[in-house]
């Protein structure tokens, strides 16, 4: 299966709710999206339906009210996919059928490994940090191992 994962888009207001191009064309294809957080306005993500459903988590700039929790387990068919904005939100969550742990919050693209885990931080949809252009990643569950890649806005 191939899955988007995103994070930290800060949608402010709703005239900047519109999922920009690289994003669309970064997702063709992808059957599920995962949101790691800091979304701050729910059209955002109804926008992002249109591409694929949407699994999202609570970040800490969105709205207490939100509907999304903390964090998710989801499953991709490899295992459990553990979701949550803040990296500790996101280990607390994990257990023995955790393959891969995804996060956001720092604003900074990097995927690795530990031991048998993945894990993805997809950076920021809208406000990288570090030098880094905006970015989400792939995630591929195809077979026992899952992949991963970072997409850059170019």
């Amino acid at each position: 299966m191939k899955i988007g994962i995103i994070s930290d888009t800060h949608c402010y207001n709703s005239d900047c709710c519109q999922v920009p191009q690289w994003i669309k064309d970064a997702f063709k294809d992808v059957k599920l999206i995962i949101h790691a957080g800091d979304i701050e306005h729910e059209q955002f993500i109804d926008n992002l339906e249109q591409i694929a459903p949407v699994y999202a988590v609570r970040g800490n700039c969105d709205p207490y009210d939100s509907t999304n929790p903390i964090s998710r387990s989801i499953n991709v068919g490899c295992g459990q996919l553990v979701v949550a904005h803040r990296p500790i939100d996101a280990e607390r969550a994990i257990d023995y059928n955790t393959k891969i742990m995804v996060y956001g919050h720092t604003h900074v693209a990097t995927i690795s490994e530990e031991d048998d885990l993945l894990i993805i931080n997809p950076g920021s949809a809208n406000l990288p940090r570090g030098g880094m252009p905006a970015s989400v990643a792939i995630l591929e569950t195809l077979g026992e191992k899952p992949t991963a890649k970072l997409v850059f806005k170019s």
